[in-house]
């Protein structure tokens, strides 16, 4: 025959409920606080890491827009300069800047820049634009003010 078990008397067994349930009552808290904390942690180092990024991605975007000119320049000085100036004159043109084309006169103290390879020259006043000494191409960016030493 199986025997009953002995049970404490009942006051003694709700004020042992009453402690079991304190306790766990007590642990559940601090687990709570402790998954705050560690959940406040996680989302200052997500920002943190965020911003980092970020700033990474901008940085590498910086550099990637340099080696893209570097490129393109490579690319252009290998070019035929007559094909390479066009874009350069086009420039000039859509952002108003003053351009000359040889044939024309200089001005007084204007200095030309080589739209094909970026020569730049002061030639004498009132004289006319010879196409460039350096590539042979025949459109100038004017400078106003000359060569500045």
């Amino acid at each position: 025959m199986t025997k009953e078990p002995k049970l404490p008397p009942k006051d003694d067994l709700a004020d042992e409920f009453r402690e079991d349930l304190e306790n766990l009552i007590e642990g559940e808290l601090a687990v709570e606080d402790l998954t705050a904390n560690k959940v406040a942690f996680l989302r200052a180092w997500l920002k943190d890491d965020l911003h980092r990024a970020s700033d990474y991605l901008q940085g590498l975007g910086g550099e990637l827009r340099t080696l893209e000119e570097r490129g393109g320049d490579w690319l252009l000085n290998a070019a035929d300069p007559t094909e390479t100036a066009w874009p350069n004159l086009m420039r000039c043109i859509r952002e108003g800047k003053p351009w000359a084309l040889a044939g024309e006169y200089v001005g007084a103290g204007e200095e030309l820049q080589c739209l094909g390879c970026g020569y730049r020259a002061l030639p004498p006043e009132n004289t006319q634009i010879t196409p460039c000494h350096r590539c042979g191409y025949g459109c100038f960016r004017q400078i106003e003010g000359g060569l500045e030493y």
